[in-house]
């Protein structure tokens, strides 16, 4: 290649590579316009692509590119503002790596925007070439600047005059301008940096330009339509029903509250209700109620939208309050005596069983006496005690207990059979 092309690419290039490390750092003199005018017309000679000419021209007038959807007062930064940087360094294009890096809360946890390259942004910066498969040398390379340009032209980072009348952050990045950004966007969803700030979400400044993805997620991805529909009741049904209390089950199509109201009437007038808690299943236990009585009762369910949905007047019945009374025996005679039987006669106020213990000594003891009996329930009662021996005296004892087993004895009675 000719030695003249050959130094002029080398110009070229050392243009270049001087412009991205102006832009990187603040403290660097900017090109005057005659200089930026030869770079420009050195790189058309050489057939270099408008796209690229206009992107070098703007770097090296100061490495802004107006945003059309900001604020008059905001600018775009590009990635090749950062530059290739190392441990130690400061400046600006720190500033700017660091806002990229804590973008992503499992990069850059911290979300420090200091403006030196320390100990926490060579680890981000570490971790951020670990994701996306390079070498994981702590600095920015060639890779890692492209990969960070590219992350830029996705997740933009605005500046702003100092004199805007929203300014909300101080960190300067020179030319009368600061960086703008309350905290870094991937913080504004990530659940661990909201723990530690209440839940709370800083008040995004109306210059920021957020990543699409986080604008989407923020703003909940796209409009609902209000819920207006109330739950669907179905399979309501009455268990477990006793003399004092009865289980209302029901489910619901969507999450919803539980409850009851019941009475003797339609105007029901008692509520029993799960409080706030919402369910697919519902099951609603009543208590204290009377025993042998129709109650009327419908269900209520209301979804987290407070739709409400209420079922029609349905019934149950309790059951009867346990029989606890034992049964009242009078009326006991002896009806006929013989040599060998004798009958025993006596009535009860409810229908019971009938069963005599009978024995030759006294007292007479139920476990050891003989005994006849009858299951059948009456209230009149009769039984025939043999074999019995003659001219003996006899000792009885009448028992009978009713359908709930209350069981009722008489005192000791006693006979005396014929010879």
């Amino acid at each position: 290649m000719h030695k003249k092309t050959i130094l002029s690419l080398s110009i070229v290039a050392l243009l270049m590579t001087g412009s991205m490390m102006l832009a990187g750092h603040a403290a660097a003199a900017s090109l005057t316009q005659s200089q930026i005018q030869a770079v420009v017309s050195l790189l058309q000679a050489f057939g270099v692509s408008t796209t690229t000419i206009s992107s070098v021209q703007t770097t090296l007038s100061g490495g802004e590119v107006t945003s059309t959807s900001a604020t008059s007062s905001t600018t775009l930064m590009t990635g090749n503002m950062i530059g290739f940087l190392r441990f130690g360094a400061k400046g600006n294009g720190v500033k700017i790596l660091q806002i990229v890096l804590a973008a992503d809360p499992s990069v850059y946890p911290e979300g420090v925007i200091s403006g030196y390259f320390g100990t926490l942004t060579q680890n981000a910066l570490k971790r951020y070439q670990k994701k996306y498969g390079l070498e994981q040398v702590g600095y920015i390379g060639p890779k890692t600047l492209k990969k960070l340009e590219d992350d830029m032209d996705e997740n933009p980072v605005a500046t702003e005059s100092n004199d805007s009348n929203n300014a909300t952050s101080t960190v300067s990045v020179g030319n009368n301008k600061h960086l703008c950004v309350a905290v870094p966007p991937g913080h504004l969803i990530a659940p661990g940096w909201l723990r530690k700030q209440g839940g709370q979400r800083p008040e995004i400044p109306s210059c920021q330009v957020l990543p699409p993805g986080i604008q989407n997620k923020l703003s909940g991805g796209t409009t609902t339509t209000p819920d207006t529909t109330a739950p669907v009741l179905s399979a309501i049904t009455v268990g477990s029903i006793t003399s004092s209390s009865a289980v209302i089950s029901w489910t619901t199509n969507e999450n919803a509250t539980s409850k009851v109201n019941y009475g003797t009437t339609t105007a029901y007038g008692s509520e029993a209700a799960l409080g706030n808690t919402l369910s697919l299943t519902h099951s609603v236990s009543l208590s204290g109620l009377a025993s042998s009585t129709l109650y009327h009762f419908r269900v209520t369910s209301k979804d987290s939208s407070l739709n409400t949905a209420t079922s029609s007047d349905m019934t149950f019945t309790t059951l009867a309050a346990p029989d606890t009374t034992v049964p009242a025996i009078s009326g006991v005679s002896v009806g006929f005596i013989a040599s060998t039987s004798a009958q025993i006669l006596w009535t009860t106020n409810e229908n019971a069983t009938s069963k005599v213990y009978f024995r030759t000594v006294t007292p007479l003891i139920l476990s050891t006496a003989a005994t006849t009996s009858s299951t059948v329930l009456s209230t009149s009662h009769s039984l025939t005690l043999s074999p019995l021996t003659a001219s003996t005296t006899y000792y009885y004892i009448i028992e009978s207990a009713d359908a709930s087993n209350n069981t009722a004895t008489t005192s000791q009675a006693s006979f005396l059979t014929t010879n």
